[in-house]
């Protein structure tokens, strides 16, 4: 991959129409929003908020669990403390694995409580928990549909199971930090597609000194030397965890040269990259920094910056 050069990248972030290799945009659309919603724009893991980011040309990132009666839902918490509104406070204190069913959750409002969060966001009370059915069933005949999927619980058999049911198992990526569960969900799933996020906490100090950066990249290479060990099998894309000040001395954590060294690394060995920049995300800048290291596609919290960079880089590319 041949970045494009910061000139042509501040002329996209400016509004100007420049002419980019298309074979550079063609795998923006697995570029995904945390959670469904990120952090104040859609509420978490909703099939609204899922068709929202997919209509904006992006996947998204979710969380699978099981409710006690084994029905398979996207729900991030444990609990529906943080998330529903208009139930009890003693249902909003069970573990929904083990002491809730679906019938019992099927109805409750779980958008409203981004109004609170922020008090400009539209009215999401009609938004309910999905379940794994329906989210794939919506993937169904839209190859481009994509659904990173955080496993909290349900198993992985389980989701391989409803993938292909749904005859969607090559636009459902099992999701995770563990590249051992990884490559066991190639062995269940053969073919199966994986997304290893790569990264750390706690976040690095705004001044990005010395010992943060040291420590992101050593973790960075730990988790490297499982992945070459294993000669890169069950990795079929990457998202890096980064963070962007452009203040500081260095404004990449980890460095922006040891990003694009392991976004090389992995583009010779067929297997594309995402960055999800945890500082910095919030501005169109860092997406086009990190699309011009090298990134195929990005991460976010902040879901509109993001869409509005995919429509310019997108824009950018002339036949």
């Amino acid at each position: 991959m041949k970045a494009i050069g910061y000139l042509s990248i501040a002329a996209l972030a400016a509004g100007y129409t420049m002419s980019l290799p298309c074979d550079r945009t063609g795998l923006l659309y697995m570029s995904h929003v945390h959670r469904g919603g990120g952090k104040l724009e859609r509420p978490d893991n909703t099939l609204e908020t899922f068709k929202w980011c997919w209509e904006n040309g992006s996947a998204l990132e979710c969380d699978c669990r099981k409710t006690k009666d084994g029905v398979g839902i996207m729900l991030h918490d444990r609990t529906l403390k943080r998330t529903a509104r208009g139930i009890s406070p003693e249902l909003a204190k069970k573990d929904v694995s083990k002491e809730v069913s679906w019938a019992e959750i099927k109805d409750v409002d779980v958008g409203s409580y981004l109004k609170e969060l922020n008090p400009s966001a539209a009215d999401f009370s009609n938004h309910r928990i999905p379940t794994i059915d329906e989210t794939f069933a919506a993937m169904k005949g839209h190859p481009t549909y994509l659904c990173f999927v955080d496993e909290k619980g349900a198993g992985p058999e389980y989701i391989a199971k409803k993938a292909v049911e749904a005859g969607v198992q090559d636009q459902v990526y099992y999701t995770g930090e563990n590249y051992e569960k990884a490559v066991e969900w190639t062995k269940i799933l053969p073919g199966g597609k994986t997304l290893l996020w790569i990264g750390t906490w706690p976040v690095p100090k705004p001044e990005h000194n010395a010992a943060d950066i040291a420590r992101f990249e050593a973790h960075f290479e730990k988790i490297m030397d499982q992945v070459r060990a294993g000669g890169y099998k069950g990795v079929s894309a990457v998202s890096l965890h980064s963070y962007y000040n452009p203040k500081a001395t260095e404004p990449f954590v980890p460095r922006a040269s040891y990003l694009q060294k392991l976004i090389d690394e992995f583009h010779a060995h067929g297997i594309p990259v995402c960055s999800i920049p945890f500082e910095g995300g919030d501005t169109e800048e860092v997406y086009f920094k990190l699309f011009d290291l090298g990134c195929d596609g990005f991460s976010t919290d902040y879901p509109s910056v993001m869409f509005s960079v995919i429509r310019k880089l997108k824009e950018g590319c002339r036949e």
